[in-house]
Formats: C-alpha cells, structure tokens, sequence
C-alpha cells in the first residue's frame, strides 16, 4: 500500500495539515504499510504522558533541542497526536485501511527499519502495558530518538536501532522489567543517564542500547564507531590488561608479588552476544588470545619482555582457544524442521529440480557433500577426502585417517582416533593386557564399518557408474575440483538461508550428527569417536576410554536412524519407504586407549597384593617385618585408591587427612596444581575404603610403638596421628636405611613390580567401567577431572550436586569394588 494514500486519508479523517501528520509519521519512522496505526498511537500517547510527568527529563530535552535550534522533536506533535487519537478512538472508520486496526501485535518485518513503530506494538494484555515504569523508559527513548533524528538526519548511526531492541526485549520477556528503574520527576537526561545507564562508569548490562543513544544526545554525536549500538560493525580489538599487586599491609601475605593477565578480544560484549544469540559458531566469528604470568623476585620472569613471553606461551595459547569451541551456549543445535529442509534441499540440489535446475556438475557433487555432512556427521576437510573402494578387500593396510565406501557391501569405513602418541605402550604390556587380563586388542588407526540407513550409498554408486576408473579405488569428490565443490556446497545452503530465512551454516550441519550421538549416549567422547568433531574435552577423556567396536556400530546406527525416523516425519514420507538397516559387517577390537584393562586383570592384581601382604604379617616378629607389613599395605591402599578414585599418578600419590572427610567421605584431589589448586575436584569414598583408612591409622599407631627407635619415622607418624589437621604425607613407604620415601608412581613400580602397566591405569579402567555400566558422560567427566568450561561441577550455572552425583554412582562404584575384591585389610592393627 502507497504511504501517501494513508496519509491522505488519516488528513481527511483527523483535519490535521498533511505536513504535520508527515512530520510524526516520519519521527516515528513508520513503515509504508501503517499496520497497527491505532495500537501505536495509543501506547505513544502513554508513553509521552509518562515523559510529560518527569519535568526534569522534559526540560532537559527542551535544553538539548536548543543546542541544536531544533524543535523537541516529537514531544511538540502531542496536539497532533491527540487530534488523531480522537478519530481512531471512536471506532473503524469506513474507508480506512485494515492494517489501522490490526490487534495481532505481528512486528516481522518492520522491527530493524523501523524500530520506534515496532517498539510500541505492545498489546494491552501485555504485563508491562500497565507498567508505569516501563512507559517512563519507552518514552524517554522515543523522545531521544525523535531528537537524535531531527539533528542528524541521514548520519543516525545503529544507536535508536539498539535502544528500541532493549525496550522491547523487556515487552517480549526476554528481559527482567526489573531491569528498568523508576525516573524520579526532578531527574535531568545527564543524571538519569549516570544513575540509570551506568554502572561503575561502564554502561550496565542489559541497558547498554538506552546509554549508547542517551550518551550520543547529550554529546551531540551522529554516526560514529562506538561500540553496544548493535550495527553491523563490531567493535575494535581492545586490549585488557590487569595488574594485581600484593598488599604489603596484610598481616599474612599470601601469592605472588605481582601477577600480570592480558586479554584481547575482538569485538565488545554486545557484538559477541548477539553473535551468539544467532547461532554463530566462535571459530567463524570470535578468537580468544590471553597471556598470563607470574612474576617474582626469584622467579626468572621478573624484568621480561611481555612480547617475549607472549611468543614462550603461544602454544598454551592455542589450547584456550581449543578449550572455548564447543561450550553448550556458544551456538545453538539446528531445529528438526530446519534439518528436514535441509535433508529435502540438499536432493534437490543433488538431482538438479526447483530452485537448482541450473546447478552444474560441481553442484551435483555439492549436493552428495551436503548429504554426507548430515549423515555421516564428519567435519568437511574429511569428507573430500572419501575414497570408492569395490570392497573390504581392496583397503589398504594402512587405515589411519580413511574415510571410504564400499560399493559390495553398500557401508561406510569410518576411522576412529585413537590417541596413540599418550598411549604408547610396550609390546609386553600389551601382552599383560591380552593373556593375564583377557582382553580385547586395541585398534591401532584402525576403522569401523557400517551401514548407513539412508539412501546417500545410492547416490555414490550412481556417480561411480558414470565416472569409472582403472585404479583400486576412486575419489567421490576430485582433488582438482575439491575447492569449486565446497563454494557450491556454500553457495546452496546461501540459496536455503534466503529463501527460508533461516540461518544454517556449514559447521552446524556436520556438527548435528554428533549432537544426535549425544542425546543417545550422554558422553561427548562417544561423539568424538564417531564423528572426529574434536575439542579438548574430548581428546583427553578419550585417552582413557576404551569401547568396544560393536559398541560404537550400534550407537552410530541407532543415531542415524532416530534422526531419520524423526526427519522423515517432517518430510511425510511414510516409514515404509524408508531403507532397511543391514546386518551392520562385523567388527572386532577395541577403540579409543589401549590401556584396556578387564575386570580379570584387576581381580588378580588385587589378589596379588593381598598374598604379598598377608605374606609379610606371617614373617616373625621384627623391625624387618614391620616395614615388609606396611609398604606391602600402603602398596595396597594406594592402588584401591588408583583405581576407586582415578587419582592422577602426575607426581606424587600423596594427599593429607585434612582433605578427607570420613564421615561423609568426600575427599579433595588436587592431582595437578598442588599450589593453586585450580584443578581440584571433589571425589566420594565408599564406606569400605574409609574403614581401610581408619585401620591404616591403627596400623600406624602399632608401627610407631615397634619403630621408637626411628627418630624420623617416629616424629612423622606423630604429626599424622597428633596433629587436628597434620600437613605431612598419609602414605608413606620406609626403605632399608628405615627413611620415609615418598609415595610416587616409580616407587609404587618399584613396590609392585609385577605391575608393568603405567600406574595411571586406574583412570583407564575406572572411565571405562563406569561408561560401561550405563552411568552419564557428565557424571564421569566430573568424577574424573573432565569438566569442561560451563560444565564444572557445583558451579554457579550447573545443575549437579554432590549428594546426586555421588547418589547416581555410588551403586556402581560398589559393583566394581566387589568384582575386583577389595577388602579392608588390617596391617599390623590387631582389631
């Protein structure tokens, strides 16, 4: 509809000059379709009520038209206004455009180029409408808008933009009200833009809109680059640099003299949000680079160069920013209707019809790429990588990183990571593992074959009819043609996002298979495995993980096939047109760590140690036997431990009796960082290995009274047993020449030699038996030290509690202690 027209006939209705009724329609930036024309006069009616009731905002915008020798800008068309209203409020007007009196508050379309006009369709069912306090704010910004455009014309930057969207978002709920203060009558624009806009000198979250157009008012700026206005242009790089120093005047001081943290950040906080807000991955839109040290006296990076220790920490750098990829709130999982438009999209571009008839060879290619992105859920890079292979026995001996179809069997090879250079092991430990412990062997770079339940083997066969070639296998996607494959892969989910307004990318639709993994198995690494989307949680959880082949075959099937079922519903395509899932090819082995301990394996060691130790209380009566009785029983303690706790065997195996509680038996392991303890996490002991303790600590008190004469043992076990909170080690082994040795892991070998695996082998077993038994990847990663950023257990925004977590795990902690036979043994304690 022409704007003139509805201007015409809102002069004839109202009498008002067409001038004036062009001048508010203008102020108000209203759209050319005046939908809603009575809701948003009525509520701007309410609003400018509300700015008339605050003399001191009113004189101040009279102060601030006068700088400029401007009118006040829309405050002074209230007669205009009023005369309008008299018209609508009498009811349809015969002749007058349906859009005046639409009741459906629909703002599509109008919000960003018109953004006062969609801010006042608010209707009166809404629980701000008969707010007094919202009104105060959405008039204060009308009346700064008006006058911002009135001096600026064409030159207004993003700041009316971003001030509407605040006042709005408060309207939509998705903002507290409580965000917005009462004006008190007597505040000036300066004072409510320090009291109400600023916090600390910086704009206050949530406000930062309101302040950016109140600051521009009052500093008399049009267009600029100043950031939270929410245009298209992010702001600069800022860098932050932060210096604490140590209070001399504290009684005890504690930490460094000085600790120095620089971070920079590309774009403020608004930008990012919104970034965020519309599903944006941070490796397309956001880099995250930090350096921290600390400098002392004797510390040799007093005096350094920033530069320089920027350049020694660049790898470190690189590892936060792989720790910030996946965090759950960083972009959001594709909707199931946008994934079954693009499941219908991408055959469209594979076969060429509707919107992509003209699609070239390339396209067709792109089309299979998209198919493959979605169902076989690999990061790109891969996927152009994907080999034709006639059948299993044309694969080559090295498999590591082959990604192939198999044209006989119509299956995928998928590889699976394994992290061979942290899991070295020698040729007689992997025998250990195999003959004592029954186990399976672990797939070194090797693969998983399945068959996939939708129709994407059809289309490569299709291809590979029409291009056959005389070598063993073929390329799906041509080296020389992989570049021109991705732009028109890239190119078509473009065509999609216009034209159902949506905002795919490529990233999150080769992301959505490990999404879909998730939901089935609860554990990220699972995902990994599958799909080798890898992030750093993943990567070092894997490296004591091992599952079964079958395993990761069976979850991978059922995931596919939810998603389907779940897509096709979407599509109305009836379930017996789907492709029936094959009998998946066998696979054998096990993935992930090679350090695949078995329950038997576990069960023997655990009697070892218990023949030794019960071998050494037979001894006669002696020093001798004393020390033989409690390093064989400290040997003891520390593997039930190991293997009930997934202690990190890093340095020294050593922990305190201040950081147990045995009451409750929460223990604190700070496996990492012995001095900040920033890696610290909470661990819950079975009521078993509490009573083990307990008879530790008798052993102790018998082995004091036989070792008087050990000055230095003697004074040692005194601190443990003497002291409320002792700060020496509980576990201790006692050498020959009767001196207290320090429980580390080349000790613990040297106690067990029988024991030729690496002694972390418990953290091994422990994440593996404990997946096994069907408890949740986020249970386990918290258990084990895995938490990752927005996932840390007992934080602020997470959802588990210790009473829970313990309460989910401790059954099948007990399960795992009864399999592998530990028992409390007593030691020298006669009780």
């Amino acid at each position: 509809m022409n704007i003139s027209v509805d201007v015409e006939r809102l002069v004839e209705l109202s009498q008002v000059s067409r001038s004036e009724v062009a001048s508010l329609l203008e102020l108000l930036r209203s759209p050319e379709d005046m939908t809603h024309l009575e809701l948003v006069m009525s509520n701007l009616q309410k609003a400018l009520r509300a700015v008339c009731d605050t003399p001191g905002i009113m004189h101040s915008l009279h102060e601030e038209a006068t700088k400029g020798e401007s009118h006040t800008g829309i405050l002074a068309y209230q007669h205009v206004l009023d005369q309008i209203l008299a018209v609508l409020a009498d009811g349809r007007v015969a002749g007058s455009p349906d859009s005046w009196w639409s009741r459906t508050g629909r703002q599509r379309g109008i919000i960003n180029e018109h953004p006062e006009w969609a801010m006042l369709i608010l209707l009166p069912n809404n629980e701000c409408h008969t707010s007094s306090v919202y009104w105060q704010h959405a008039g204060v910004v009308l009346a700064c808008a008006s006058l911002q455009r009135a001096r600026h014309g064409d030159d207004v930057g993003s700041e009316i933009t971003a001030a509407c969207r605040v006042i709005r978002s408060v309207a939509n709920g998705n903002q507290s009200i409580g965000l917005l203060k009462h004006i008190a009558t007597d505040l000036v624009l300066t004072d409510y833009h320090a009291q109400h806009l600023l916090e600390a000198g910086e704009p206050r979250h949530g406000v930062e809109g309101i302040e950016l157009l109140v600051r521009k008012v009052l500093i008399y700026r049009g267009k600029s680059r100043e950031g939270g206005g929410g245009g298209v242009h992010a702001s600069p790089p800022s860098t932050d640099t932060n210096v604490e120093s140590r209070d001399d005047a504290d009684p005890e001081p504690e930490g460094p003299e000085h600790s120095v943290q620089v971070m920079e950040i590309p774009g403020g906080l608004p930008a990012q949000r919104r970034q965020r807000t519309v599903g944006l991955h941070p490796v397309e839109m956001q880099t995250m680079r930090g350096v921290t040290f600390t400098e002392r006296k004797e510390s040799p990076t007093a005096g350094h160069n920033l530069a320089d220790l920027y350049r020694c920490q660049k790898g470190y750098l690189h590892h936060i920013s792989r720790n910030n990829q996946r965090l759950p709130y960083r972009y959001a999982s594709l909707t199931r209707i946008e994934l079954a438009i693009i499941a219908k999209q991408t055959y469209d571009l594979y076969a060429g019809i509707n919107k992509f008839e003209g699609r070239d060879a390339n396209g067709e290619l792109a089309g299979v790429l998209l198919m493959l992105m979605l169902w076989l859920g690999r990061p790109i890079d891969q996927l152009l990588t994907i080999r034709i292979y006639p059948g299993r026995h044309a694969l080559p001996k090295n498999r590591k990183d082959l990604l192939a179809y198999l044209l006989e069997e119509q299956a995928f090879v998928i590889p699976i990571p394994s992290p061979a250079a942290r899991n070295a092991l020698q040729d007689d430990a992997k025998q250990f593992l195999e003959r004592a412990g029954e186990a399976s062997p672990a797939l070194t770079d090797d693969v998983v074959i399945i068959c996939l339940p939708v129709r994407v083997g059809q289309f490569i066969s299709q291809i590979q009819q029409r291009h056959k070639g005389r070598s063993r296998y073929a390329e799906l996607f041509p080296v020389d043609r992989r570049e021109a494959i991705q732009t028109a892969m890239s190119q078509a989910v473009s065509t999609i996002n216009r034209a159902h307004r949506m905002r795919l990318t490529p990233l999150r639709i080769s992301q959505t298979l490990f999404d879909e993994i998730v939901r089935h198995s609860s554990d990220w690494v699972d995902a990994y495995l599958l799909t080798g989307h890898a992030f750093t949680v993943t990567e070092v959880a894997s490296h004591y993980y091992s599952v079964s082949a079958t395993y990761l075959d069976s979850l991978f099937c059922r995931a596919v096939v939810a998603l389907r079922d779940v897509l096709y519903q979407h599509l109305s395509i009836e379930e017996t047109n789907a492709l029936e899932l094959f009998r998946s090819p066998w696979n054998s082995g096990d993935h992930g760590s090679k350090l695949n301990m078995r329950p038997r394996l576990v069960r023997r060691l655990v009697d070892h140690l218990k023949h030794e130790l019960r071998a050494a209380r037979r001894l006669p009566p002696s020093e001798e036997s004393a020390r033989q009785v409690h390093n064989h029983l400290v040997a003891y303690i520390a593997f039930w431990v190991l293997f009930a706790t997934g202690y990190r065997a890093v340095n020294d195996l050593v922990f305190r009796w201040r950081e147990i509680d045995l009451e409750t038996g929460l223990l604190v392991i700070s496996d990492k960082e012995h001095e900040s303890m920033s890696q610290s996490r909470v661990v819950w002991l079975l009521p078993q290995l509490r009573e083990q303790l307990r008879l530790y600590a008798w052993h102790l008190e018998v082995l004091q009274m036989q070792l008087y004469r050990r000055v230095t043992l003697y004074d040692h076990i005194e601190s443990l047993l003497g002291d409320p909170c002792p700060d020496v080690p509980l576990l201790f082994f006692v050498s020959e020449s009767w001196q207290m040795v320090k429980l580390s892991p080349e000790n613990l070998r040297r106690q067990v030699p029988l024991f030729s695996l690496p002694i972390n082998a418990g953290r091994h077993y422990l994440r593996s038996r404990l997946r096994a038994a069907g408890c949740r990847g986020e249970l386990v990663n918290a258990f084990m030290g895995h938490a990752q950023h927005g996932q840390e257990p007992f934080a602020a925004f997470s959802t588990i509690s210790p009473v829970s977590m313990f309460a989910e795990l401790a059954p099948v902690m007990e399960k795992l202690r009864r399999e592998a036979g530990w028992t409390p043994q007593r030691g020298m304690a006669d009780v």
